[in-house]
């Protein structure tokens, strides 16, 4: 986190590193996300720090700091460097919703939708969130949360990979991005593996044509490197059941949140303990 601060140069106006009380914010909001602490309890859980000669915060401080924009950008540059360094990659992409009543769950709302032909995205019990996943390391490497499309949320998070120095060898996506302006999206250097919609045809780019040929050619190959988008499904569904829902009720509120546990999650990983 101390690192993940040094960048920020500017904080209300004034030259300088950011007050120490957001660095420990910061660390604070991280240790309530990954202990699923109530406001209440993180207020005694900051009475620790009094101990080490730090600032305490009261429920109401630690609330209001994830509306903080330097504690936002402190938890962006963490994710940054939560990520690695900068690497070619064999990825996956997905989205999902994460809850923000204990009451609703994601995947049973979705499947009523399909059924009903209704559109989750219309409901405000979700914070929608887009992850790209490096399928070596198991990290997430570009991420985005709002209540944006997804398409659009896929965008910020190819941008942040990207802007992190990432370059794609190939992506793995589901049906949902089936479409042939997927390749300027992602890029035409990048291998990706989609399985078409029904009504797909062969009209589109060369890239998409080469998709298309290598599922008729070599069909179980094509699936096997294509089923490996499970990584994704099962770190979404791992990282849902370890943080539980959000708590927060504010839209900026929210997101933040958000970004502390998909840091978490890098920074729990198994490639980084080793």
């Amino acid at each position: 986190v101390d690192k993940a601060a040094e960048p920020i140069t500017l904080v209300d106006g004034k030259p300088g590193r950011p007050p120490k009380d957001r660095i420990l914010l910061t660390k604070l909001h991280l240790f309530q996300v990954l202990f699923e602490f109530t406001n209440r309890e993180m207020e005694c859980f900051s009475l620790m720090f009094l101990l080490s000669g730090e600032e305490a915060f009261s429920y109401k401080t630690i609330e209001r700091a994830y509306s903080d924009p330097i504690v936002a950008m402190i938890l962006h540059n963490l994710f940054v460097l939560s990520a690695g360094e900068p690497r070619k990659v064999d990825s996956s992409a997905d989205g999902t919703g994460i809850g923000l009543l204990i009451s609703k769950h994601y995947r049973k709302d979705r499947e009523q939708d399909l059924k009903e032909e209704k559109d989750s995205s219309k409901r405000k019990e979700y914070l929608f969130t887009v992850a790209i996943l490096d399928l070596d390391t198991n990290l997430y490497i570009g991420y985005a949360a709002g209540f944006k499309s997804e398409k659009e949320l896929f965008k910020e998070a190819l941008d942040m990979a990207r802007k992190a120095g990432f370059e794609f060898d190939s992506m793995r996506l589901d049906k949902y991005y089936a479409y042939q302006s997927i390749f300027r999206c992602v890029g035409r250097q990048t291998k990706v593996i989609v399985i078409p919609k029904k009504n797909a045809t062969i009209r589109g780019p060369k890239e998409w044509k080469q998709l298309i040929t290598r599922l008729i050619t070599a069909p179980f190959a094509f699936l096997a490197e294509y089923f490996k988008r499970v990584h994704s499904e099962y770190n979404f569904s791992k990282d849902k059941r370890k943080f539980g829902s959000i708590s927060q009720r504010l839209h900026e509120r929210i997101i933040t949140a958000a970004f502390s546990r998909v840091t978490l999650h890098n920074f729990s990983s198994d490639y980084m303990k080793g």
